[in-house]
């Protein structure tokens, strides 16, 4: 698979991992609160998807770094969200 095709893939997993966390963190701002190990299982995916990417930025293009960074950016701004539960 070229590097071509591993960034937009990636970008994908970002995609996936981003709603998956997302839903989780609704379902955690509800009264009764969400699935305590899915909320875990979506902080882990962020974690995994932050250093794919990481590995990734090494072989990327100028345009695909940025693709990443980018994806990266918003990874973070996920995991800070349900560190806050904001």
């Amino acid at each position: 698979m070229g590097t071509h095709d591993k960034i937009r893939q990636q970008l994908q997993e970002v995609e996936e991992a981003l709603q998956f966390a997302e839903s989780q963190l609704n379902s955690a701002k509800q009264v009764q609160g969400g699935d305590d190990l899915k909320f875990d299982e979506a902080q882990q995916q962020l974690e995994q998807v932050n250093m794919q990417i990481e590995h990734m930025l090494i072989s990327a293009t100028a345009e695909q770094r940025d693709q990443l960074f980018r994806a990266q950016q918003r990874v973070n701004q996920m995991q800070n969200k349900m560190i806050l539960g904001i």
